[in-house]
């Protein structure tokens, strides 16, 4: 079954321009690694520094192989930790779905 993983936090007051550039570093290291690329959102209601990240994946195993390479991935761990996100606010969900085209994109593992 398809995964689909939310990702969303608060930027840090006054940062969200900090935010869309770091992400554009964040997406790249990705892109470059062949992991799923996030869907990014900003939030139009509701606290305006709010982003949410889309992720999705064609199998749950895939989601999980890409968790453990990016612990091993120091130079992913710097470019996370780039983006400016009030301590504590981060929240992720994974949801699952039965329909694998739900995951456009997302290169076969």
């Amino acid at each position: 079954m398809a995964a689909v993983l939310l990702v969303k936090g608060i930027i840090a007051y006054g940062r969200l321009h900090d935010f869309s550039q770091a992400v554009e570093t964040f997406v790249a290291h990705r892109r470059q690694r062949g992991w799923a690329i996030p869907e990014v959102l900003y939030g139009l209601a509701g606290p305006m520094n709010t982003v949410l990240m889309i992720f999705r994946y064609r199998e749950v195993h895939d989601w999980e192989l890409e968790c453990t390479a990016e612990r091993d991935d120091p130079q992913y761990g710097r470019i996370a930790s780039q983006l400016p996100y009030s301590a504590g606010s981060i929240q992720y969900e994974l949801y699952q779905s039965s329909d694998a085209a739900a995951a456009p994109g997302t290169p076969p593992r």
